[in-house]
């Protein structure tokens, strides 16, 4: 009796559900169906920035230049950061770090993770305490500071910014 319910049981497992999800699957070339009410974005859509609002202001973003993970940014912002925070001792931040859309996804993820790795390090070297740096994480680019296609533009997204650590 043992060996006939694991029999059926594996029959089930290794029969039944393969081909049942083969049948329900839709056809890899197909058409995607939108469902009926679903709301889509109009052929005019034009993306917006995003605004974190969790950003202090009173600190300045540090910027770096295409695929360098080193900054660009006076150390004299880096400087003024690190005792905006040390004069704030209860204040904990995240860092966020940013890149351009230039390369592929991946390597802008990895890119932009240095970035708020490395403003990390120097923050601790500078004396700020570790602790206080609740995480830094890179977002590729994710969320631009501009949006035009312009070398300017360009030149504005490679950033480290400093959000409010509310947790």
């Amino acid at each position: 009796m043992e060996t006939m319910k694991l029999t059926s049981s594996l029959f089930v497992v290794w029969i039944i559900v393969p081909a049942l999800a083969i049948s329900l699957a839709a056809p890899l070339n197909a058409t995607p169906q939108i469902p009926e009410g679903f709301a889509t974005a109009p052929a005019s859509y034009i993306p917006r920035l995003w605004t974190n609002s969790d950003k202090i202001d009173d600190l300045k973003d540090i910027l770096f230049d295409f695929d360098a993970q080193e900054s660009t940014s006076d150390q004299a912002i880096l400087q003024t950061n690190a005792l905006w925070l040390k004069d704030l001792p209860n204040v904990r931040v995240r860092l966020a770090g940013y890149s351009d859309s230039r390369g592929d996804i991946v390597h802008n993820l990895l890119l932009s993770q240095k970035r708020a790795d490395t403003v990390r390090q120097q923050l601790v070297a500078l004396g700020v305490d570790g602790s206080r740096i609740v995480f830094a994480t890179g977002w590729g680019e994710l969320y631009p500071n501009c949006l035009e296609s312009t070398e300017e533009c360009c030149k504005r997204n490679p950033r480290v910014e400093f959000l409010l650590a509310i947790y």
